[in-house]
C-alpha cells in the first residue's frame, strides 16, 4: 500500500467551485484540483504546481479548510491499484490573474477528463470529493477533518 500526502485547493468564482473531472467504472466523479507532494516541497508550492498542471491557473493559497484522510485497499486506477493511504490538506485559494482562463492543463492526472465549475445545487447530484456538502463545510469557518475507508 502506498502512503501519500497531497495538497488540494478550493477556488470559488461566481458561486461555483472548480473541480477536475474523472471517470471510473461507477461513472463520472469530481475532485478538487491538486495532487501529490514531492519530497522537499512545501504544501503551498505543491498546490500551486498541481493547480497549474491541471487547470493552467496561477493561484495563491490561503487558510487550510479541510484535512481529508482516506484508505483504499485497491483501485482501478493504476497508480493506486495496490491500495493508498492518503492525507490531503485542502486550502482555500484565489486566482492571481482574473483574466486567466481555467482550461485543462498540460500535465493532467491519469484518467482526468477535464475541469468543471460546479455550483452548490449541482453538487447534491454529483459524486464530489472530498464531500457533497462542501459549501456547508466552508460556511463553518472551522477546519474540518474527513476520514474515509473503503
Amino acid at each position: 500500500m502506498k502512503h501519500n500526502i497531497s495538497a488540494r485547493g478550493i477556488l470559488e468564482r461566481n458561486n461555483k467551485i472548480l473541480f477536475a473531472e474523472y471517470k471510473d467504472t461507477r461513472g463520472i466523479l469530481y475532485a478538487l484540483p491538486g495532487g501529490s507532494q514531492n519530497t522537499g516541497e512545501d504544501l503551498r508550492s505543491t498546490l500551486k504546481r498541481e493547480f497549474k498542471e491541471e487547470t493552467n491557473l496561477d493561484i495563491e493559497s490561503h487558510e487550510v479548510v479541510i484535512v481529508r484522510e482516506f484508505i483504499i485497499d485497491s483501485s482501478e486506477f493504476d497508480v493506486w491499484k495496490n491500495g493508498i493511504h492518503q492525507v490531503e490538506i485542502i486550502f482555500r485559494c484565489t486566482q492571481k490573474n482574473k483574466e486567466q482562463a481555467a482550461v485543462p492543463g498540460e500535465l493532467q492526472d491519469q484518467g482526468m477528463l477535464g475541469i468543471r465549475w460546479i455550483s452548490n445545487e449541482e453538487m447534491k447530484f454529483l459524486r464530489i470529493y472530498p464531500a457533497n456538502n462542501l459549501y456547508d463545510i466552508l460556511k463553518s469557518k472551522e477546519i474540518t477533518y474527513l476520514f474515509d475507508k473503503e
